[in-house]
């Protein structure tokens, strides 16, 4: 599969090599091809590739969801959430007898940028707030 190509300025791959999932409107060089919004994209800085969530408008463009070269498919997004899920249950949250309620997924500290998803009882209620999250909604509600 082919995505856009986003060309970082020099020196702006810095927060990337950190892990830090955005990327600035400032720090892009180029764009090669015509992302819509909330396009999965690759974003190319000075060292290593990375596959994207694009989100257009706004002083954020790029919402990293992985730092690998992935297929964004269903199976993709079925296993950040069962991650992020197994991490729950670690900490007690998850299963617990304490409680009956948690936040199964938190945005950019599951690597899932702007989805939340919070458990009550029994019914997972979603939060997309990044246009690339809510185009996948439904692919999310199936992998949840």
């Amino acid at each position: 599969m082919s995505f856009v190509k986003i060309i970082l300025k020099s020196g702006k791959d810095q927060s990337l090599l950190r892990f830090h999932p955005w990327v600035f409107s400032g720090a892009i060089k180029d764009t090669q091809g015509f992302p819509a919004e909330g396009d999965v994209v690759e974003v190319f800085p000075t060292k290593m590739n990375f596959w994207d969530s694009h989100y257009q408008i706004g002083s954020i463009t790029v919402r990293v969801f992985s730092f690998h070269q992935v297929e964004p498919d269903f199976q993709f997004w079925k296993s950040k959430i069962q991650q992020a899920y197994d991490l729950r249950v670690s900490l007690g949250l998850a299963g617990s007898e304490h409680t009956n309620v948690y936040r199964l997924v938190s945005a950019e500290g599951d690597g899932m940028p702007g989805l939340i998803i919070d458990y009550y009882n029994g019914t997972a209620v979603m939060q997309m707030h990044s246009i690339g999250m809510f185009r996948i909604k439904e692919l999310l509600a199936t992998s949840s």
